[in-house]
């Protein structure tokens, strides 16, 4: 229970009367809230708790520390503080000294979670425990924490996490320690402390506040923990496998249900068992044995205790998964070092296939500069234990390009949503197959355990990330607050239902970076929906798929000049050949032993590019004759499918099928047949030959307003941005470059980090936007980096609110294809010009 009393001698201020003397605990999420609680107006780099005080009350919340005081907050007690985190603490610190339990500090690269509630689990059998809850380890979470700490509690369990360098020092000294745990020192997270010698120094700090008397337990595996022994004149103890720890693991045994474990100490050799999975297990129960033995415990004691211990959600935890398999749940928040871990405990473990899901590493696991080496390894390891490997987000073009050159056997995806990682698992998934799921938070694959999951199992109670905030968070950082959001599924969906509307195969057209979706991904979201084959605009974007570890059919739609064909062929990619340079250019690449393969383009009315109708058959007879050029396909390009009156689409098709009729008869005809683009595979049915070739329809956008799109298709992209400040203005204020716009009446005027260097267009000018749900005026010019806009009638607009620029909020929608027609343009250009220093986000909906 939180005291008021206690709360103001520890500085803060009350503002009036109160209306609640105790609290429940704290709360500094409104959504999260619960009545009685006490919420904390947190002003942090994302965000002012200020904005959400009344959100919280209306949750039930008793009172508010706030900074600045609101004008009236009828039946709530307020308190003021120069900083609520501050206070917080100092009334955590204070609250701990009063209660005095023993107090056991845990740190550590990894496994600190899990030590933690070993730890705890342990000393419950000396006496009431207190631990921190989920990963509450900071100077704001362990405060949260120690709010339900009892007056009876006579240990209390600490996690101190490893953010910032000089953190755990700080923790130290406001939650002094009795005994100290160190887990590993592994590399992580070397951008933020250097090297990992400067991190085992921070830790270092956490034993040289140890008082006299005290006791450090260290894993003396890692040497930098294991070195700081003699850092301060206390008891200490070391635990691990090698033959140097006091405390030693000497044998161990995987089951789904547990690890068995035999413990040496002093002579003394105890088997337990340990109700976690894998190498976790053994660390945790070291660890926890111990501070049982620092705290007079034997080893028998602490076996007992430890068999007690329920498994934390989301680290290494087996439950029953669709079709007899079983799915191991380590989505938590992989490591680098715990994913190594993960995949040499599914090796271990005996089952009929054993299946990988993994997800790209936190970004502040990684080393400084180039992450690509984590996921090196970890494709390295999954190739040697996986006989099925899926990898969720772009790290995986580094882990499988190295998995299959090491198992060219092994079944290998890359996938960036739920849905496609659920699609890529094998389909006679069933008993004996172990699936493991294990990845950085926000791969967010926890959302696949759920789907996995067989009754009875209860996803809410069983698994990580379940309570109602993790809906709307963001754990990646887009590196920007002016984002698109691309929704994957949405293109899978789009091509799956294009294909079967075509009733034959599908080649995706990915140009200009897929229409500004983002070619790679988007080439794996089409590949997932059926399409069997991929076009581009130049060699370079054929590269950049290729490089991606892309392999499907991929052709070069434009102009390739003659000195790309060796490349072209080197890296298997398809030409369209449309004059005689580039055939000389293949054969002679060819006659170097590459193979070239040719799809030859015939213009029947475009205009643009295509060999004629007259010289076509001269050209098919030259290329079959040339040893090592294969003609694979033949296309021509409609000028106008999309425009209202059909006639110049018929005439093209009609003259298209003349040319297939005498070729065919000359014995000419490549196997390869393709004309219909999006608005004629939607609008023409004889158009659709052996294969169509559609692109703005694969991203849910019609090719014009003359073109009805299917149901099933949905749009794939959002743009987004926020508020970045709100000022208000005088009437007769000018606004932005030029002046040209000048506010008629007093008015507010909110400016968002977007600009004409992000796609926002100039001239003419972006006209609106939506921000809490309403469309609101761009007013002023548009700056390269900048756009003002009019929220005077759009009520409590402040920093951070979400500005959506095409996409939906609330029940109003701003389309691309109303935005085209301000711009006086099309949607394809709409969306091809969101510019690429805006961030990708991957979304499995549209906000």
């Amino acid at each position: 229970m939180i005291e008021l009393g206690d709360l103001l001698a520890a500085g803060g201020r009350l503002v009036a009367p109160a209306a609640a003397r105790s609290f429940g605990d704290f709360s500094y999420d409104s959504r999260l809230t619960k009545p009685g609680d006490l919420f904390l107006a947190l002003r942090t780099a994302r965000g002012d708790g200020h904005a959400y005080i009344t959100d919280a009350l209306a949750a039930g919340a008793a009172g508010v520390v706030c900074v600045e005081t609101p004008p009236d907050l009828p039946g709530a007690t307020v308190i003021a503080a120069d900083d609520p985190a501050l206070l917080a603490a100092r009334w955590a610190a204070t609250r701990l000294q009063r209660v005095a339990p023993h107090v056991v500090a845990v740190t550590g690269s990894v496994g600190k979670t899990s030590v933690t509630r070993a730890i705890a689990a342990v000393l419950a059998g000396l006496g009431p425990t207190f631990r921190s809850r989920r990963s509450f380890n900071s100077f704001l979470g362990l405060p949260v924490a120690l709010a339900r700490l009892h007056d009876q509690h006579r240990f209390a369990v600490l996690e101190f996490g490893t953010e910032q360098p000089g953190e755990i020092d700080r923790l130290a000294t406001l939650f002094p320690p009795h005994t100290a745990v160190v887990t590993s020192a592994g590399a992580m997270r070397l951008s933020t402390f250097g090297s990992t010698t400067c991190l085992a120094r921070e830790f270092g700090a956490l034993v040289a506040r140890l008082p006299v008397g005290g006791y450090a337990v260290l894993n003396g595996d890692d040497p930098h923990v294991a070195a700081l022994r003699g850092l301060r004149p206390v008891q200490s103890l070391t635990f691990g496998v090698g033959e140097r720890c006091d405390l030693r693991a000497e044998a161990w045994h995987y089951r789904l249900d547990a690890t068995e474990i035999r413990l040496s100490y002093r002579g003394q050799r105890v088997d337990i068992f340990v109700p976690l999975l894998g190498e976790l297990a053994i660390g945790a129960a070291l660890a926890a044995a111990g501070v049982a033995l620092a705290c007079g415990m034997n080893l028998a004691e602490a076996a007992a205790r430890l068999a007690l211990l329920e498994p934390p959600a989301g680290r290494m935890r087996p439950h029953p998964a669709r079709g007899g398999a079983i799915v191991i749940d380590d989505s938590i928040g992989a490591e680098p070092p715990a994913m190594l871990a993960a995949l040499r405990t599914l090796a271990a473990l005996p089952a009929r296939r054993r299946i990988a899901v993994l997800g790209d590493l936190p970004a502040s696991s990684l080393d400084a500069g180039d992450g690509n080496d984590a996921h090196v390894l970890a494709g390295t390891l999954a190739a040697r234990v996986a006989d099925y490997l899926i990898w969720s987000g772009d790290g995986g073009a580094h882990a499988v390009r190295v998995a299959r050159r090491m198992r060219p056997d092994v079944p290998v995806h890359v996938v960036h949503t739920i849905t496609a990682a659920l699609e890529a698992l094998p389909p006679d998934l069933g008993e004996g197959d172990l699936v493991l799921v294990c990845g950085g938070p926000a791969a967010r694959l926890e959302r696949l355990v759920a789907a996995l999951l067989a009754p009875p199992v209860d996803a809410a109670t069983a698994l990580v990330r379940q309570d109602r905030g993790w809906r709307a968070v963001r754990v990646a950082d887009p590196g920007r607050p002016t984002w698109a959001r691309i929704d994957l599924d949405a293109i899978s969906g789009n091509v799956r239902a294009l294909r079967a509307l075509a009733g034959v195969p599908l080649m995706a057209v990915l140009k200009a970076d897929a229409y500004g979706h983002g070619a790679v991904r988007s080439a794996r979201a089409a590949l997932t929906g059926g399409a069997t084959a991929l076009a581009v605009a130049t060699l370079g974007e054929a590269r950049i798929l290729r490089e991606a570890g892309i392999g499907a059919p991929l052709l070069v739609l434009g102009y390739t000049p003659p000195w790309q064909v060796r490349e072209a062929a080197r890296l298997g990619v398809m030409l369209t050949i449309c004059e005689h340079d580039a055939v000389r250019a293949c054969m002679v690449v060819a006659e170097t032993g590459l193979p070239v393969t040719v799809h030859v383009e015939v213009d029947t009315g475009m205009a643009r590019t295509g060999v004629s109708v007259d010289n076509l058959g001269p050209l098919l007879r030259w290329l079959a004759g040339l040893p090592g050029v294969r003609v694979e396909g033949l296309y021509t390009h409609f000028a106008a499918a999309d425009a209202a009156d059909p006639a110049n689409a018929e005439a093209q098709l009609r003259r298209f099928q003349h040319v297939l009729t005498a070729l065919t008869s000359a014995g000419l005809r490549p196997p390869l047949v393709h004309a219909a683009n999006s608005a004629a595979l939607l609008r023409f049915p004889g158009a659709r030959f052996d294969m169509v070739r559609p692109g703005i329809a694969c991203f849910g956008l019609a090719p014009s307003s003359c073109v009805t799109l299917p149901p099933a298709l949905r749009p794939a992209l959002s743009f987004h941005t926020e508020v970045a400040q709100v000022r208000e203005l005088p009437q007769g204020r000018p606004v932005s470059y030029g002046g040209a716009f000048v506010t008629a009446r007093h008015s507010r005027i909110a400016t968002i980090p977007v600009g004409y260097a992000d796609g926002l267009r100039r001239a003419p000018p972006w006209r609106e936007v939506l921000v809490r749900g309403r469309r609101a005026p761009i007013v002023g010019r548009i700056c390269m980096d900048y756009a003002m806009v009019d929220v005077t009638d759009v009520p409590g607009v402040k920093r951070g609110d979400p500005v959506t620029l095409i996409g939906a909020q609330c029940d109003d929608r701003i389309t691309a294809d109303e935005v085209a027609s301000w711009l006086g343009t099309i949607n394809y250009e709409v969306v091809a010009t969101i510019l690429p220093r805006v961030p990708r986000e991957v979304g499995e909906d549209l906000i």
